[in-house]
């Protein structure tokens, strides 16, 4: 996490409860939007803290991402930009994809949009410092250059994929004084059409609830990615997440140390997901994308392939987010009690699709006179 998201990370009690809310509401219903994120940054992710060095490498298996920290014209002379890092360029770039995937168009107008992005995910709009971040790691992203790349020693490709082509800044008066916020962003073409291919749908309540932790943004990011797009269950070492997203940290075990609240988290909020701790990391199994039904429709029918190859589960046990939720509704009642009865009461009916969601609809009649 980059110091400028441990200055602006809530209260870990906040957090929780803010993970619990968007939880419920998640298993509650759909989302009324989608935002997207590129495939390739669901598995590369960006810095996560600030680098002292203009250029950051990243490389993972036979792939390479290299970004070297750019320059922007301000209207008198050309002022350096950091390199993207934390949790805000993500978000970021999460609004420039969804503005091009939902507008079939390389050309995102940011300003009015980039607002509408930020009060959705709770962020402060007026002047403060969110905005204010959010601005600079916009910029840093726009002048920023990458170069992809794979294929390993037998067939080496490099790729020129710096995503944005074009930046335009705002000018304000009559005297045309530049101001350094982005009007508008063009991705490259190259970039675009990978986008429209390979664009991955996330909750935007999730991405909300995770806006402070680049980590968790990354686990929750990569969990979408990878879990649907399983035929069979895979197991991932500490060492092999270590390697994939842990750079940064000499050693795996603080590495995992790190990592663990940050699934923990991601899961409570990818409910269909299919995880499960084994001796030495993480059994992967194929799962339904975080968003589905109509929502994932626009991108490229992936609900209807991934229903088509998974049975809808049948859910005994209830999350842990729903067994905390119930304790902080009821705290004098026990859960257990309360889950014994909603299961005798549904012997009689069909099984619900939202299991948790029944329960909580079934404890707020149950609970009544108990107290």
């Amino acid at each position: 996490m980059s110091d400028d998201d441990q200055n602006d990370t809530p209260q870990l009690p906040a957090i929780q409860n803010r993970i619990l809310d968007a939880s419920v509401a998640i298993e509650e219903e759909d989302p009324l939007e989608v935002v997207y994120q590129h495939s390739l940054f669901c598995q590369v992710a960006l810095p996560r803290s600030r680098p002292e060095e203009r250029i950051f490498e990243r490389s993972y298996r036979d792939g390479i991402v290299r970004l070297e920290a750019g320059v922007l014209y301000d209207g008198h002379r050309m002022v350096e930009q950091p390199l993207p890092a934390g949790a805000k360029p993500r978000l970021a770039l999460m609004h420039i994809h969804s503005a091009a995937v939902k507008t079939r168009c390389p050309v995102v107008e940011v300003d009015q949009s980039a607002r509408q992005f930020m009060k959705r995910l709770g962020l402060n709009v007026d002047g403060g410092r969110d905005y204010g971040l959010f601005k600079r790691e916009m910029k840093a992203l726009a002048a920023c250059r990458m170069t992809l790349g794979f294929g390993g020693p037998a067939r080496p490709v490099t790729v020129d994929a710096k995503p944005i082509k074009r930046f335009e800044a705002w000018t304000t008066g009559d005297e045309i004084q530049t101001v350094m916020w982005p009007g508008v962003i063009e991705l490259s073409r190259e970039y675009f059409e990978s986008l429209l291919e390979h664009a991955v749908p996330l909750d935007p309540r999730a991405v909300a609830s995770l806006s402070h932790s680049a980590m968790a943004l990354d686990v929750y990011s990569f969990f979408a990615r990878r879990l649907h797009s399983l035929q069979n269950p895979a197991k991932v070492t500490w060492h092999q997440f270590h390697a994939q997203f842990g750079q940064e940290y000499k050693d795996w075990r603080n590495f995992k140390r790190e990592f663990l609240p940050a699934v923990r988290a991601a899961l409570a909020l990818y409910l269909d997901a299919k995880v499960e701790p084994v001796t030495g990391g993480l059994l992967l199994k194929p799962s339904l994308p975080p968003v589905h039904a109509c929502s994932v429709a626009v991108s490229h029918g992936l609900a209807a392939q991934v229903r088509q190859s998974l049975p809808a589960p049948v859910v005994k046990s209830l999350r842990p987010t729903t067994v905390e939720r119930f304790r902080k509704l009821y705290p004098r009642l026990d859960p257990y009690t309360c889950k014994d009865a909603f299961d005798a009461w549904l012997e009689a009916k069909e099984a619900p699709q939202r299991y948790d969601a029944a329960f909580l609809g079934f404890a707020k009649k149950w609970v009544k006179g108990k107290f």
